[in-house]
């Protein structure tokens, strides 16, 4: 492999594993590879990054973006998951010829005889195993193994997760290193593009949101019981408890429990310019999540200036002390406690959504993409 000049990439080929731009809701891995992947295209010029899938032929996610191809897999994917995480077979060489290093954005192992950077989002299939179903609980740890076994690199979203994962190598580990996630600058909304979205809904200004995928770990049941606690005067103050996010692993047993309140409603998964128009229209954003590797929607909400409460515990902490209120997510009065303080405290609410819009400004994207090369040029030497 020839690297000719400091940080450039003439003839090195870089293979992504990029399933998760194709899905409908591509959560937090597809918000992760749409901003890291332009940004490692223009910082290693001259490199070619091959984005391998399962997605639909000839679909291309960055159109016109240098240096990006798109390779579609020639098997589907419960037949690769079965080869790749089985036996850990076939190497990507053979559908894409030789490579100089292969990028892995989720515990999705994809073989290959190039050195492996590997980014690991958070450890819940081992901390949560009973939020997965059977199989992919065993798929997910079978990839966690190869992963740690195989990756020259592993690149953790917080210190709270390398933490995690230093339970499994070894506090010693050299391939660890911290790369936190980003944040977009939000993009204008108008009143009306508002006005009109929540009437869609049937929403009432005021609300307080919760936005992530619909499942036990995000703790819905206790902020339900928190919200139900309080008192129909404070209540009246709110436009009601709206959550936003697809159903995941188990998440029609959580919204079976949470719907049966008064005053909350699931709007299930929203188009971006929704979703937006939904966060200009909350009071407060809640997220009492028992267990996160970023919590990027915490971010996300603190960059549109709204107001967060948010758990003390993983990496929640390590984002939001100083700018959210944090709460213990297991005890269903400290939310209270949390949720009477802000609705009735106004003066709280814009210096919170004030102290959130500067967290958020020290988590751009840029920061996500040159950590990321560091961490290439590093394993490749």
């Amino acid at each position: 492999m020839e690297r000719r000049g400091k940080g450039r990439g003439e003839n090195l080929r870089i293979a992504v594993f990029a399933d998760q731009l194709f899905y409908r809701q591509p959560g937090g891995i597809g918000t992760y590879l749409r901003h890291l992947v332009p940004g490692l295209a223009r910082g290693l010029p001259g490199a070619e990054f091959l984005l391998v899938h399962h997605g639909p032929e000839g679909a291309d996610p960055f159109p016109g973006t240098e240096g990006v191809t798109m390779k579609r897999l020639p098997w589907g994917r419960e037949v690769t998951g079965m080869l790749w995480h089985g036996v850990g077979r076939p190497f990507l060489e053979r559908h894409l010829g030789p490579l100089g290093l292969v990028h892995a954005p989720s515990l999705v192992y994809p073989p290959s005889r190039a050195p492996l950077v590997a980014t690991v989002h958070d450890l819940c299939v081992v901390r949560f195993p009973g939020a997965f179903p059977t199989r992919w609980r065993l798929f997910h740890r079978r990839g966690l193994a190869f992963i740690l076994r195989k990756a020259g690199t592993i690149l953790a979203d917080s210190r709270s997760t390398a933490q995690d994962l230093r339970s499994l190598v070894g506090k010693g580990d050299p391939r660890l290193r911290v790369v936190p996630l980003g944040v977009d600058d939000p993009p204008p909304v108008s009143g009306e593009e508002v006005e009109m979205v929540l009437a869609k809904h049937g929403l009432r200004p005021g609300y307080l949101l919760f936005v992530g995928t619909i499942e036990p770990r995000k703790n819905l049941s206790r902020l339900v019981q928190a919200y139900a606690s309080l008192d129909s005067a404070l209540k009246g103050k709110t436009g009601g408890l709206v959550l936003v996010g697809q159903r995941g692993w188990l998440g029609g047993w959580e919204l079976s429990r949470v719907l049966s309140q008064d005053g909350v409603r699931w709007l299930g998964y929203l188009p971006p310019g929704e979703l937006e128009a939904v966060f200009r229209g909350a009071l407060l954003f809640v997220y009492p999540s028992l267990y996160e590797g970023f919590g990027l929607p915490v971010l996300e909400a603190m960059a549109r200036g709204v107001p967060v409460i948010t758990s003390r515990t993983s990496s929640l902490r390590e984002v939001a002390e100083g700018a959210a209120f944090l709460v213990d997510p297991e005890e269903v009065m400290d939310l209270r406690k949390a949720l009477r303080r802000l609705i009735g405290d106004g003066e709280l609410r814009a210096r919170l959504g004030e102290l959130g819009r500067r967290r958020a400004a020290e988590y751009p994207w840029s920061r996500t993409v040159e950590l990321t090369l560091e961490a290439y040029r590093e394993l490749l030497g």
